[in-house]
């Protein structure tokens, strides 16, 4: 806690313990002029605001701590009063004291992305905190991740989201491997660059290297769908809403925030992270309903939908980080279904996965992170949905169960014995409307939980599949 503050600055001072003096001598005696709205020392109560003399520039808002609240309701609590204040005063000061929930929250809400407004830009209160350590420098990943999914389709298309992360994560150590269209050809990447071929920009994929573990060990896949801009294809969307679809590669921005924050922090693991960059748009070259073509795993796919693009990009990722790079197990991110919105609404993400210790370690990290995750059904009979009559596979499966066939359909390219989940990230990407730890806009959702979850897996190789997920 700084000893001394501005004269002109208004500060807000967020306090995690009950004890009066201690909270009266880091603000330098001023809490003695103050009147307070209720007892300090009622424990009971989740936080306690003080009034305060008009000369006295500095307000206090009191956190009581207590044992009924959840580390997310810390974490509401501090972006909740940043929110309120941070257009009021200049400063925002925290006490090292307080659950870290607190100052986590409040750094969430802190973002804004207003680099295209050319007045009225907003300004908010700096925030301070003695011990910021990694929770500081994951916002940081979250931010760069957010960045991404708010630039418009014009800005960020895939040579250029090529090279930010090339320009970002290679200063960090990453290895950054750019695979242009050219190669991409040659490689045999059909399904990805079915999706991009009606679109004037060419397709990319990057792959992410972060071999800082043992030497030897199988490396952690994070897999991102990335698609710059989708407007459906020639299965074209509504136009209502459809300038959201910048949006449609927030599963690819979190894996790329995930990167960096694995190597800001060097964490001791190998990981590996590939993202599949394609726009998808509907002019005279661009895949038609009905059309087939061959994946790289060789796999026949009759696409019946063009606006199911999604799973065909993650498809051919899929099998390429795995002939690759063998790693121990994979998670794939993806703003996939609208099917997954109307299961979950904006609450969680769904979680599908052929490993119930996967699942256990995502769902762990997600907790702890403050993202939510549900675990969606699979099976043979949602597997059996995508058979098509002329080829191997069709790209989507029916009118109902849009989600669980979709992930049924990525589960085709993955090899069984290696534990996978799947993260349909379709509510979560985007808030329609201001949360407490979040504004309008890109929530940077699935960057904490695949830090953690990368920071924290001990026991990847060791996994065992689900019995009835061995088909």
């Amino acid at each position: 806690m700084n000893k001394s503050y501005e004269s002109k600055s208004a500060i807000i001072v967020l306090y995690g313990s009950s004890d009066y003096k201690i909270l009266d001598k880091k603000l330098n005696g001023q809490l003695d002029t103050m009147c307070l709205s209720n007892s300090i020392d009622n424990k009971d109560n989740l936080e306690t605001e003080m009034t305060y003399p008009s000369k006295v520039n500095t307000r206090a808002i009191c956190v009581v701590k207590t044992d009924k609240q959840s580390d997310n309701d810390w974490r509401n609590l501090g972006g909740k009063y940043y929110s309120r204040y941070k257009e009021q005063v200049d400063h925002v000061y925290f006490d090292d004291e307080m659950p870290k929930e607190v100052y986590d929250g409040a750094m969430m809400a802190k973002y804004s992305f207003s680099k295209y407004k050319t007045k009225d830009k907003p300004t908010y209160a700096e925030i301070h905190v003695d011990d910021i350590d990694t929770i500081d420098m994951l916002h940081e990943s979250v931010y760069f991740s957010r960045d991404l999914v708010s630039e418009p389709g014009n800005v960020l298309f895939p040579a250029e989201y090529a090279k930010r992360i090339n320009d970002t994560l290679s200063p960090l150590g990453v290895n950054v491997k750019i695979y242009h269209q050219a190669q991409l050809e040659e490689m045999g990447l059909d399904l990805l660059l079915s999706v991009g071929q009606g679109s004037a920009r060419d397709s990319y994929v990057v792959v992410m290297e972060h071999m800082n573990g043992k030497k030897g060990d199988s490396p952690i896949a994070l897999v991102g769908k990335g698609v710059t801009f989708d407007t459906g294809g020639i299965s074209l969307k509504p136009g209502r809403n459809m300038g959201d679809m910048k949006y449609d590669m927030g599963g690819s921005a979190a894996v790329v925030g995930a990167m960096h924050a694995i190597a800001n922090h060097k964490v001791k693991k190998n990981v590996v992270g590939i993202v599949g960059l394609v726009e998808n748009m509907p002019d005279g070259t661009a895949i038609k309903p009905g059309d087939v073509v061959t994946s790289l795993s060789g796999l026949t796919v009759e696409n019946l939908n063009t606006d199911a693009e999604g799973r065909l990009v993650l498809a051919d990722i899929l099998t390429y980080v795995q002939n690759e790079y063998s790693p121990c197990c994979i998670v794939d991110l993806a703003t996939l279904t609208g099917a997954i919105v109307a299961t979950l609404g904006n609450e969680m993400a769904g979680l599908f996965t052929n490993s119930t210790e996967w699942s256990d370690n995502i769902m762990s990290a997600g907790k702890y992170s403050g993202e939510g995750f549900f675990r969606m059904p699979m099976g043979q009979n949602w597997n059996k949905m995508t058979d098509s009559k002329i080829a191997d596979m069709q790209n989507i499966g029916g009118p109902y169960g849009g989600s669980t066939t979709a992930a049924e359909f990525l589960y085709r390219f993955v090899d069984p014995t290696i534990p996978w989940a799947h993260l349909d990230i379709a509510g979560m990407c985007w808030n329609r409307s201001d949360k407490d730890t979040c504004p309008v806009g890109a929530v940077g959702f699935g960057v904490k939980t695949l830090f953690n979850l990368v920071k924290n897996e001990k026991k990847s190789c060791e996994m065992a599949i689900d019995e009835d997920m061995k088909y």
